[in-house]
């Protein structure tokens, strides 16, 4: 049987560990090569900006595959996409243009973590754990010209756990992703691609998330520490003020204020974190929320780390400074 030749599009560390999946599964491996991989530039990282490659171009390197690390390079090779059977993306991070949708022969798939048509957009994994939903999923879909916007070619649910982070939960969802590639797969080499069921998305039901800023994990003092009292506040995150004014066509649950903080320290963890602002020896300082535990309604901080010191204990941040 001939393999099915794919071009991988992908960026952050939780694609790369999909990639690695895609490359090393022996089952796999007798039915898909993976021909070429196209990822983002390298980008200065850390305090001394050191370029650095994308973890899904360390994992192609590793295989020795053929990177590509953008699309005006993708379009000027003499290595077309027509040459390819297929195209996938998973967290790619970038606008495909509509003149290379339909290249490949079985055009461009894209795995999007989240039960779509909710939470199209930059950040579908963060939204769900901010929002306080019990459930999430991944969705596989035909790309077309708009963003998460294409037909369901497949699509599965998995419960997000209590306390569950993101960082935690992007492994998870991949593993889902890879289960579900697998399967799709496998009917493809029974089926040809034309007779694969697309279902259309319910696009009145929609919702759109925002690219994650660090300003979005900022708390004020005083509603951190009507929080850390269990005082009531009806105070929401601007995250979530922004996401209920683009999408109005949704209700959310309103949480006390120690749940609704919880869930935005799960969302954001660990980039770009929660913070706030506190006043030490005369000086405004910025206090990140590195750790913290939910019991039963009461918020317990377990590391913070003020600007310009280490990450401490917070029993031992209080002993120092008494802020709280």
């Amino acid at each position: 049987m001939k393999k099915l030749s794919l071009a991988y599009f992908g960026t952050p560390y939780f694609s790369a560990k999909f990639l690695e999946k895609l490359l090393s599964d022996a089952a796999t491996n007798q039915s898909i090569e993976v021909k070429l991989v196209v990822t983002q530039p390298d980008a200065p990282v850390g305090r001394k900006h050191i370029l650095t490659p994308t973890p899904v171009k360390v994992v192609a390197k590793k295989y020795g595959i053929k990177v590509l690390d953008n699309l005006d390079k993708l379009q000027a090779t003499s290595y077309k996409l027509k040459e390819i059977d297929m195209a996938f993306l998973f967290a790619y991070g970038n606008l495909i243009p509509n003149d290379l949708l339909r290249s490949p022969k079985y055009g461009f798939w894209n795995t999007h973590p989240s039960l779509l048509p909710l939470y199209r957009g930059p950040a579908p994994v963060a939204y769900p754990l901010i929002m306080g939903d019990a459930k999430t999923g991944m969705t596989l879909i035909q790309l077309d010209k708009e963003i998460d916007h294409g037909p369901v070619i497949a699509q599965e649910e998995t419960e997000i756990l209590p306390g569950e982070r993101r960082s935690e939960l992007e492994l998870k969802l991949t593993d889902l992703a890879f289960n579900l590639f697998k399967k799709q797969m496998n009917a493809l080499t029974r089926e040809p691609a034309n007779k694969l069921v697309r279902q259309p998305q319910q696009h009145p039901k929609a919702t759109f998330t925002d690219r994650l800023e660090k300003s979005n994990g900022f708390i004020p003092y005083l509603v951190l520490k009507n929080a850390l009292q269990r005082e009531n506040n009806d105070w929401k995150p601007k995250l979530i003020e922004d996401y209920l004014q683009t999408n109005r066509n949704i209700q959310i649950t309103n949480y006390p204020l120690p749940i609704t903080i919880f869930n935005l320290f799960r969302g954001l963890y660990p980039w770009p974190g929660i913070w706030t602002s506190t006043h030490i020896k005369g000086q405004e300082k910025r206090l990140k929320l590195t750790d913290m535990d939910l019991v039963g309604n009461q918020l317990i901080l377990k590391k913070v780390q003020l600007e310009g010191k280490k990450q401490v204990d917070f029993k031992t941040f209080q002993s120092a400074y008494h802020a709280f």
